[in-house]
């Protein structure tokens, strides 16, 4: 047998006219004690085609829904409230086989039996159809009510469903219901006009094709089912919801509770819409929190530093005071010196002209003595370049001297070699040659001494010229050196001369600093009054600076207090 669908859009209602919607709103008990006025209407409109048994049945039925309202409405298991609709639906509208069955993730589940073996029941429950296959069966032409009946004389071939049969072909009877026969009724929410589930019925007790009116009670009962799935999917959506927003409002609780310790960097989030208003001004109002925190920062800070400037300053400015009091006295006490300083300098200008005028007369006599020194070495220098003349001279004739000696140097070697003949000749000549022997021998001894005394000769003649050559160079250089002595003394003259000059003019000007002197001695004593003035002044000023200072080191602890507790506060960069 498939499952079967329900449409919960149908509600079928028993209600008398004079009291419209009593069923709607769910008021049993006003329906409970208005059964007499129900039968009434129904058998004034069956136009007595309705027997007191069927009357009453008809009672029944409907208390019977009035119960399952109750019952849908007391929070019991989903599971349970189904079984005992499927119970009731087969008990009051005469199917044994009844299958209800759930639509969850577009798949169909089934929920709940009646009449149904271990086995179907495990089928059903195990099987995987789809929504759509289902779907597949819901024509028009198959249409009752809101439900659909498929005879077993039409097909559909690309449905595919799962079946289990509970009725026999033994049990057939022409044009009664046959065991391929589907009946279904689709559950719809009448919140979200969605798609819940489908109720599936099989062999009927009395064997026939239900009619419409049976068709409508079945629905009647099947929109109990709706209600109770529609029920059950609120309360678990609002178990969810409710779930969801303890979980965010714990989170939501958390960063408030970093918010109260000063963390404000981080965004308070939520994704539940009923949060999302309140997160929404919690986040603005951080971000309110944190520009004026930020604003604050930076106001503390540049206030911090400004005090901080403005007492760096101050001690600076109250050392400076206290060192310009320093210097006032120091230049009170100098103004004092200086006056005494003048008179002094006034008596000593005094002495100075004096020995001015003196040192002209000293300078006048060295410029005498400086002429005199020109003049005499311009003597010496002659004197020396006569003596540089005759060492030249002297040079010469040394030379022509050993010119001399040289030409007697050659004249001994020829009269050795002459003696040396002489004395070959004689010895052939024998005893005839012997005297000029003699006389050969006397010759080349006086040849020998001879060459000997003019290499000692040209000996003393070379160490003459030496000499001679180092004497010209001396005097040389003491020519020189006379000469750069008479360009110093003549600088020394000129040198004298700028002295004289120089000592005229400082002999002006000590005169005018001494005139100088006697007036700033006259005008010191104002300048010491004025002086002791600005060191009260001073005094006054450094008292002021003090307690200026004072006030800036209570600004910065003040500060520094500040910034301390906003250091607690964290803020996002901005």
């Amino acid at each position: 047998m498939p499952d079967r669908k329900l449409q919960s859009k149908f509600v079928f209602r028993f209600r008398p006219p004079a009291e419209p919607g009593q069923y709607e709103r769910g008021e049993s008990s006003v329906m409970t004690g208005s059964i007499p006025e129900v039968q009434s209407e129904v058998q004034s409109q069956e136009s007595g085609q309705m027997n007191t048994v069927e009357m009453q049945q008809s009672a029944q039925q409907i208390k019977e829904v009035l119960r399952l309202n109750d019952l849908v409405r007391t929070g019991q298991s989903l599971n349970g409230i189904l079984s005992q609709i499927a119970s009731s639906i087969a008990r009051w509208t005469g199917f044994r086989a009844i299958s209800l069955s759930r639509v969850e993730e577009r798949a169909i589940r089934a929920v709940a039996f009646v009449g149904l073996s271990e086995d179907d029941q495990r089928t059903l429950l195990n099987s995987n159809d789809g929504v759509d296959d289902f779907m597949k069966f819901m024509r028009q032409e198959f249409r009752i009510s809101h439900s659909y009946y498929i005879s077993h004389k039409h097909t559909i071939p690309s449905a595919n469903i799962t079946l289990v049969y509970s009725m026999s072909m033994d049990d057939y009877q022409p044009g009664g219901w046959h065991p391929d026969d589907l009946l279904f009724v689709p559950l719809y929410s009448s919140r979200e006009q969605r798609l819940l589930g489908f109720i599936s019925l099989d062999n009927p007790v009395d064997g026939q094709i239900p009619s419409q009116e049976r068709i409508e009670l079945i629905e009647l009962f099947a929109n109990q089912a709706a209600l109770a799935i529609d029920n059950a999917r609120i309360r678990e959506e609002r178990e969810a919801e409710q779930q969801t927003l303890e979980k965010e409002i714990l989170l939501l609780h958390d960063r408030l509770e970093q918010v109260r310790r000063g963390d404000l960097r981080a965004r308070v989030q939520a994704t539940h819409p009923r949060l999302q208003p309140l997160v929404e001004m919690i986040n603005n109002v951080i971000d309110e929190i944190g520009s004026i925190l930020g604003s604050m920062q930076m106001v503390t800070q540049a206030v911090d530093e400004h005090a901080r400037s403005v007492h760096r300053n101050s001690e600076l400015l109250a050392r400076d005071t206290r060192q310009q009091e320093q210097q006032v006295h120091q230049i009170s006490s100098t103004v004092n010196e200086i006056a005494t300083m003048m008179h002094r300098i006034s008596e000593n200008a005094a002495t100075l002209a004096k020995a001015a005028v003196e040192a002209m007369d000293v300078t006048l006599e060295a410029q005498g003595a400086v002429d005199r020194a020109v003049d005499g070495m311009g003597k010496v220098r002659e004197a020396t370049l006569q003596s540089a003349r005759t060492m030249k001279s002297l040079s010469e004739s040394g030379q022509e001297i050993n010119e001399t000696v040289l030409l007697i140097t050659d004249l001994t070697t020829r009269m050795h070699h002459l003696a040396l003949n002489a004395a070959i000749e004689a010895t052939r000549a024998g005893e005839h040659g012997q005297g000029f022997a003699v006389v050969a021998q006397e010759m080349r001894t006086l040849a020998v001494h001879g060459g000997e005394a003019a290499r000692k000769i040209a000996t003393y003649i070379r160490t003459i010229q030496h000499e001679m050559t180092a004497v010209s160079q001396s005097v040389e250089q003491s020519t020189q050196q006379v000469v750069m002595q008479t360009e110093l003394v003549t600088q020394t003259g000129v040198a004298l001369e700028a002295v004289s000059v120089t000592t005229e003019q400082f002999s002006d000007l000590i005169q005018s600093v001494c005139s100088i002197a006697d007036s700033q001695f006259q005008g010191s004593q104002p300048v010491v009054n004025a002086v002791k003035e600005i060191s009260r002044m001073t005094e006054g000023i450094t008292q002021h600076m003090l307690g200026m200072q004072q006030s800036l080191e209570h600004l910065i602890e003040l500060t520094n207090s500040l910034r301390s507790r906003m250091a607690l506060l964290r803020i996002s960069e901005r």
